[in-house]
């Protein structure tokens, strides 16, 4: 988390730096594709060197079979490439267990020449890729023929623009993409995946969360995944009955934030709060610390034996030996699309409220 909070800051500091106001408008400026940027039917098959110096061939092992995010960077970049690539940090983040499965993110350097692996290794670190996400480089004849091939001649590295190019290689087509917008990129990468897509998502999240027995405040037992998550929307957060700080304060927030999401709440959307403190949060308890807050239907307080509810909580990153020292994130979450995030459990509650409903805009 500190990483991720290290490198938004960093992006922000480059935004916002003296100097960078002509940059960013050229940015905007840039976001419409020229006239040449129509990449060919056929996508090169050359040799190419990962971040980790590993020899792939570019079509064979990145691209076929799967649905594809190209966007083009060079390590030396002093404008928007830092940006862009934070933004494919977030779309990783937010597509989870999909990215490597049959999406992949590729960065290609359009440096060749200066970018060695090392170098990409280096660059690539501040943003922590995960597997299906490949920075790319080789010898300056493969990639110029590659980057030909997609529509972006190689020549003077700062000519670049901030786009992503999407491709189904299963269907075929291209679709062009701002890649200032990391939403508008992730929503295409799910449209170009497809229905396929979708269920592999449901699968990845049922196979990660499991499907532990827990109670309701009402001491209805239910299927965590079956009965709450499967086909939904979902709010996550942390918490316990005793809890005199921040429990109360986050659970009031969230309050508001089912008030702006009004009937969704229970149908499309359910929230749900998990007790980091089982043994002694039991459904009557959770009634009464929910009733504090009017809490209406949707929203699930949820406790269970140790052997079900301990081991989700590892998976979901809410696990403490010291249940006062629990987390305060909120896990916000498409099932159907895979599309997660984290969000801090004191933001606005119309802030929270407005990232449940962009969720939304991929089903």
């Amino acid at each position: 988390m500190r990483n991720e909070i290290a490198a938004g800051m960093a992006m922000l500091l480059l935004a916002t730096a003296p100097g960078r106001a002509h940059d960013m408008a050229h940015m905007q400026h840039q976001a419409t594709p020229p006239p040449n940027l129509q990449p060919a039917a056929v996508v090169p098959d050359v040799p190419v060197l990962d971040q980790d110096g590993k020899h792939l061939h570019f079509y064979s092992d990145l691209v076929r079979g799967r649905t594809v995010a190209i966007d083009l960077i060079y390590t030396s970049c002093p404008t928007f490439c830092p940006m862009l690539t934070a933004n494919f940090r977030t779309v990783q983040q937010e597509l989870g267990a999909r990215i490597g499965k049959d999406i992949e993110l590729i960065s290609i350097s359009i440096d060749p020449v200066n970018d060695t692996p090392a170098k990409l290794r280096e660059f690539s670190a501040q943003f922590e890729p995960g597997p299906g996400w490949t920075f790319v480089t080789g010898a300056r004849p493969d990639i110029a023929k590659l980057l030909d091939k997609l529509g972006q001649p190689l020549g003077n590295p700062d000519d670049h623009t901030p786009l992503v190019l999407i491709h189904n290689d299963r269907v075929g087509g291209w679709t062009h993409v701002d890649g200032n917008d990391p939403k508008a990129v992730r929503d295409a990468l799910v449209d170009a995946a497809g229905p396929a897509a979708r269920a592999d998502a449901t699968e990845a999240a049922r196979n990660y969360m499991q499907n532990p027995l827990l109670l309701t405040q009402d001491g209805q037992p239910v299927h965590f995944f079956d009965d709450l998550l499967a086909g939904k929307i979902v709010l996550i957060n942390f918490m316990l009955t005793n809890c005199q700080d921040t429990c109360p304060m986050v659970t009031a927030n969230l309050a508001r934030v089912q008030s702006l999401l009004g009937d969704k709440v229970g149908r499309s959307i359910n929230m749900i709060s998990l007790t980091v403190d089982p043994q002694r949060d039991q459904p009557a308890e959770l009634k009464k610390f929910a009733g504090n807050f009017n809490v209406r239907p949707g929203w699930y307080f949820l406790t269970g034996a140790p052997p079900e509810i301990d081991p989700l909580l590892h998976r979901l990153a809410g696990y403490t030996t010291d249940p006062l020292d629990h987390s305060t994130a909120l896990i916000l979450g498409n099932v159907e699309t895979g599309a997660w995030t984290k969000m801090f459990g004191m933001a606005e509650p119309a802030a929270i409220a407005r990232a449940v409903l962009a969720l939304q805009s991929t089903e």
